[in-house]
């Protein structure tokens, strides 16, 4: 890695392409694309500052909870803690590219056996290929300062209140007391082994992402426990509907590789599709989607044959989300047949939006929507006789 600096109060580098070549590798280890990523951007932070520790300051860092138990870390939680001699330091990278806060899953603040003394914020740019460590918080004042999303279990920490000069920070860890820097937290309560057997048997089979399915006291001390932290690693590992093929990668899209089922639309631009061809091209909101691919969906049955054509398209976006157009049009009809239902569905089951065919209706489509990267969705298509769902992660 080389590192230079733009601002001598800050440490910049980059990231040499072996490199990330080798980590990326090392990540695909993990159970989803999503756990995937998240373990990539923890090995590139991790790697940049254990080396520029030891090459400034001789000093050696250790991954708490080091491999194979950080796996468990990465697959449900952003950041990784370093043990550097008496301190614990938690990185926290981040893909933003505005450095306007901080965000600190909940974890790493609220479970006594997890809080550090240091939270370091990273940014991260793969593509360009360098890495940025821009300023840093203590715990305490994660606590004072930073406002708490329930939602999302994100304690985010506005720059305003961060230290932007890492030089800084190593006074800070040389001569803070604890007192100084932890925030007193209350313990969590300890499961019985009916109740960590009962929440890892809930969580079975779930592509739920399990960290906002349970309640926060019951999901922080599951992983404070770290046999049942480990047992719920390898259950997700083992969960065939995590590694089910048909779950669409959509992330994937960008990168020209897609599953052999959807099609690029062009391939019904022939006489036979005609109309078909026609709808694509004059379907309103598609101008402006970058990719766009579209799947034959069979509502009836094989004697008596009811399809229709599933289009999803993107949109990629600055703020790191994707926006998606969903639509539905009739495979080789003029028509969609009446009462079919499109529907949009959250990874917890519930009904966003919904649109159904009319008389005459030509095409249907869902409002535009947007999720983040790592986000499951599904899209509903039914009639009266059958339903078909496909499964998204974005």
């Amino acid at each position: 890695m080389t590192y230079t600096f733009a601002d001598p109060k800050e440490w910049l580098f980059q990231i040499i392409p072996d490199i990330q070549s080798q980590l990326w590798e090392e990540s695909q280890v993990y159970p989803n694309p999503s756990s995937c990523w998240c373990a990539y951007l923890n090995k590139v932070a991790l790697r940049g500052f254990t080396e520029w520790i030891k090459s400034e300051y001789d000093m050696q860092a250790t991954v708490w909870e080091s491999s194979p138990n950080v796996v468990a870390f990465w697959q449900f939680v952003n950041g990784t803690a370093i043990l550097l001699n008496e301190r614990r330091i938690v990185l926290i990278p981040s893909e933003a590219i505005e450095d306007s806060e901080l965000e600190v899953p909940q974890e790493w603040v609220d479970i006594p056996s997890w809080t550090a003394d240091f939270y370091l914020a990273v940014q991260i740019q793969p593509d360009e290929g360098w890495v940025r460590f821009w300023g840093y918080t203590t715990h305490q004042e994660l606590k004072a300062l930073a406002s708490y999303d329930s939602e999302d279990r994100i304690y985010s920490m506005d720059a305003r209140h961060l230290t932007l000069d890492l030089h800084a920070f190593w006074t800070a860890y040389q001569y803070c007391q604890i007192e100084d820097i932890q925030a007193s937290i209350p313990n969590l309560p300890e499961l019985s082994t009916t109740q960590a057997e009962n929440i890892l048997q809930s969580l079975s089979s779930s592509t739920v992402f399990p960290r906002l399915k349970l309640q926060w006291s019951d999901w922080g001390a599951l992983l404070d426990n770290e046999q049942y932290r480990l047992r719920l690693h390898q259950q997700q590992q083992q969960d065939s509907s995590l590694l089910d093929s048909s779950l669409v990668n959509l992330s994937a899209w960008f990168q020209d590789i897609y599953e052999d089922s959807w099609q690029a639309i062009e391939t019904f631009f022939n006489s036979e599709h005609r109309t078909l061809a026609f709808n694509f091209r004059n379907s309103a909101g598609l101008s402006d989607t970058n990719i766009k691919r579209a799947k034959v969906i069979n509502l009836g049955t094989e004697i008596e044959p009811q399809k229709v054509v599933l289009l999803v398209a993107l949109i990629s976006s600055a703020n790191q989300k994707v926006a998606m157009r969903v639509q539905l049009h009739p495979f080789d009809d003029k028509y969609l047949p009446s009462n079919i239902n499109l529907a949009l569905v959250s990874e917890s089951a519930e009904i966003i939006q919904e649109v159904q065919s009319r008389i005459q209706d030509n095409s249907i489509q869902l409002k535009l929507f947007e999720g983040e990267i790592g986000e499951y969705f599904s899209i509903r298509v039914s009639n009266h006789e059958n339903q078909i769902t496909e499964n998204f992660m974005i």
